[in-house]
């Protein structure tokens, strides 16, 4: 068992500490619980022959000493706190039990706010060990999930610049990238996971990566079933957003000799997506209609004619063909070459054919593996600002 504490300048528990200040727990349930705010799952590098392990991380809350002085360092009074405790067990279960043995307290995640599963487990397979969150009524369904393209004890190691605990920062950065980037994907939780995985459907989860002591989020992972099969870049989680129908603000960065602007960046204004499925013979289409509209963010040429509207007509086709280019290289990777309906196309044959999808979806891969994309795409660039 690895114990790492983590002491963080300021307050890190907002929620605990309002609580405890109002009164509405007593010192006996704060000593007796452990209020667990993250989880990693990693596969265990010890060698146990056939019996494999896993290396289960949580991040604790400590609000006991979140109500110390303001002082700081390993056993100092101060300020609020995590405790990072690493155990080897061969579930869950064991592991929580060993948990509990150690900190002779019961873990407590109504302030659970993320899961982490790190690479390695997640190429293995994740169904045996979501059971549990599923299974468990103390897990709250809005948890989110996440995969780590390194370990996800590491993730938990990093300490952010911010008066929050490492899990709640990553909830933050979910939240928060996902509405203002196009390369962020949709949070996943607990609730929206076991509903596509009931179904039968394909999940991507959103990325968290370690790069120089930093956290960042970019990218998913691709999951055939339960396991890991691919990592997406940010500009196939932009291509995928659409494909699920998102709407999404952002910028698309356009690179091109052919005109005479030069390169220049689109900067996403406002947008409407529509996805519709079409059974064709024996085969789904997947109908695809956007109107984009938008102003030039950037661009690379001073002497560029802000009046001239048949090179702003060009702009705009430019900007049409990377939208419609780079999803349909997603559409093809997804279907012919990973074959994920990580593009949720099975969900939308299932409320536009209920019928049919009651009738083939265990065979829906045969179907999706088959299925075409067309899409239709309406780019409007508003304003193209002054360049002086």
């Amino acid at each position: 068992m690895k114990i790492n504490r983590k002491h963080i300048a300021t307050a890190v528990i907002p929620i605990i500490l309002a609580f405890i200040m109002a009164g509405c727990w007593d010192m006996v349930e704060i000593e007796t619980n452990a209020f667990i705010l993250g989880i990693g799952l990693d596969l265990s590098e010890s060698e146990h022959g056939n019996d494999e392990r896993i290396m289960v991380t949580y991040q604790i809350a400590l609000p006991a000493e979140m109500m110390g002085s303001s002082g700081q360092g390993e056993g100092g009074g101060g300020g609020a706190s995590t405790l990072n405790i690493s155990i080897e067990a061969k579930n869950l279960m064991m592991a929580e039990q060993t948990l509990m043995a150690t900190l002779n307290q019961v873990p407590n995640y109504t302030h659970l706010q993320v899961v982490l599963f790190g690479k390695e487990l997640a190429e293995k397979g994740i169904a045996n060990y979501i059971d549990f969150f599923f299974r468990d009524s103390r897990i709250r369904q809005r948890t989110k999930v996440a995969a780590s393209k390194g370990k996800a004890s590491e993730v938990f190691k990093v300490q952010p610049k911010t008066v929050k605990s490492t899990s709640q920062y990553i909830s933050d950065l979910l939240d928060e990238n996902e509405k203002r980037s196009l390369m962020v994907l949709m949070p996943m939780d607990f609730g929206i996971m076991q509903r596509h995985l009931i179904r039968g459907l394909d999940i991507c989860l959103p990325s968290i990566m370690v790069k120089k002591d930093t956290l960042t989020v970019e990218g998913a992972g691709v999951f055939s079933g339960n396991k890991l099969v691919a990592w997406l870049t940010g500009s196939d989680v932009m291509s995928l957003k659409w494909l699920h129908g998102q709407p999404a603000k952002g910028i698309i960065d356009i690179s091109s000799g052919k005109i005479k602007t030069g390169d220049f960046v689109f900067k996403i204004t406002d947008n409407k997506v529509s996805v519709k499925p079409v059974l064709d013979g024996n085969r789904f289409i997947m109908k695809v209609k956007m109107d984009v509209e938008g102003d030039i963010g950037e661009i690379q040429n001073e002497k560029f004619n802000t009046y001239d509207i048949a090179l702003i007509h060009q702009m705009e086709d430019l900007v049409k063909q990377k939208i419609m280019q780079s999803c349909s290289q997603l559409f093809n990777k997804l279907v012919n070459e990973l074959k994920t309906d990580c593009i949720e196309l099975g969900r939308r044959v299932e409320n536009y054919y209920p019928d049919f999808w009651e009738k083939n979806k265990n065979r829906w891969k045969e179907y999706f593996v088959n299925s075409a994309l067309e899409m239709e795409v309406e780019v409007k660039l508003r304003r193209v600002g002054v360049i002086k």
